[in-house]
């Protein structure tokens, strides 16, 4: 049986899991990491994290076509 989905997680829930935001322009290939804590302080830690994904916009080439994906805690293989 599955569960119910909740709400989306938000920018601030984000962050204080410790996930990572993968972002990708699907014109240019262009990838980044933003930090979730960063984008919680300048967007606000009650922002759902879709309703930040429609904003965004490749810093390379300025397209709007940019998926994201939010993943796993980050994994540092030197700790």
């Amino acid at each position: 049986m599955r569960s119910q989905p909740g709400s989306p997680a938000t920018l601030g829930s984000t962050a204080r899991a410790h996930l990572v935001l993968v972002v990708w322009c699907r014109d240019c290939r262009h990838k980044a990491e933003p930090d979730p804590a960063e984008m919680a302080a300048r967007y606000g830690a009650d922002l759902r994290v879709p309703a930040w994904g429609k904003r965004l916009v490749c810093s390379q080439c300025g397209s709007r076509n940019v998926g994201f994906v939010v993943s796993g805690a980050r994994h540092d293989p030197l700790a």
